[in-house]
């Protein structure tokens, strides 16, 4: 009888896997073992038994994340260029229906009917981003909101990115040519103002203040949004205080 552990196979003795992470995932037996797999897994490993199991159970549930995030992360970032297309469209339609009703309103009725269904067509989209990015990223959706939260994503490339990236190229990302023309304004000697925010320009804590307090907010929440990121990339449990710092932030600049 051939019994598969964790750590390698017994059948008339005991082969030690040399891929721990792929045995471990094979480890799967049809009858009950006749014996203990901590008990021999310490004859043949030693004190290594303990360490080399927990390293390999959490390399194994990283990778499985991993895959699972990423199958979703591809999927908002086309829902999120596909939102951006659709409010494109609608922009235009707008538009021309607006040209129509003043030159012949037969017309009209038409525009109105595709501005309806591409506005029902935005809203299915938008409660998608929503659903799939309360699943991939409850801290980011927290803090940012699913749309903006879903845009960093689809701007960064992936979850693990947009976490690793300094809160500084988060609280800038949108506004890159901005800061490019800026710059390269400012080392040809001439006056140029440096974009304080990018796609967070959205979010309502920063939108809604002053202009003179714009700039504050927006750098505390690319540091949340970034501490957001890195707790949704390798935990995934959802930190209620972090929204309330946020807005506790905001509270006060709004009465200062």
């Amino acid at each position: 009888m051939r019994y598969n552990l964790w750590f390698g196979t017994v059948d008339d003795g005991i082969r030690i896997s040399e891929d721990f992470k792929k045995s471990f995932l094979l480890a799967s037996n049809e009858s009950p073992l006749p014996f203990s797999v901590s008990e021999l897994g310490l004859r043949v490993l030693g004190r290594d038994y303990y360490r080399i199991l927990r390293k390999t159970a959490i390399e194994v549930a990283e990778e499985r994340v991993r895959k699972e995030l990423g199958s979703d992360e591809m999927y908002v970032i086309a829902l999120v260029k596909a939102l951006e297309e659709v409010e494109e469209a609608i922009n235009m339609v707008r538009e021309k229906d607006e040209d129509i009703r003043l030159v012949k309103g037969d017309l009209a009725e038409h525009f109105e009917r595709a501005l309806a269904e591409m506005e029902r067509l935005r809203s299915q989209i938008e409660k998608e981003i929503d659903a799939v990015m309360q699943k991939i990223a409850p801290n980011l959706t927290e803090i940012a909101g699913a749309k903006i939260g879903a845009k960093l994503i689809e701007k960064f490339g992936s979850l693990k990115k947009l976490a690793f990236a300094p809160a500084s190229k988060i609280q800038i990302a949108g506004a890159e040519k901005s800061l490019y023309k800026a710059l390269s304004r400012m080392k040809r000697g001439k006056e140029a103002r440096v974009p304080k925010h990018g796609i967070i320009f959205l979010h309502s804590f920063v939108r809604s203040l002053p202009k003179k307090k714009r700039g504050k907010m927006a750098r505390f929440l690319a540091t949340k949004i970034s501490i957001a990121a890195k707790i949704d990339y390798f935990r995934g449990e959802l930190e209620e205080e972090l929204f309330s710092s946020l807005k506790k932030r905001y509270e006060e600049l709004r009465r200062a």
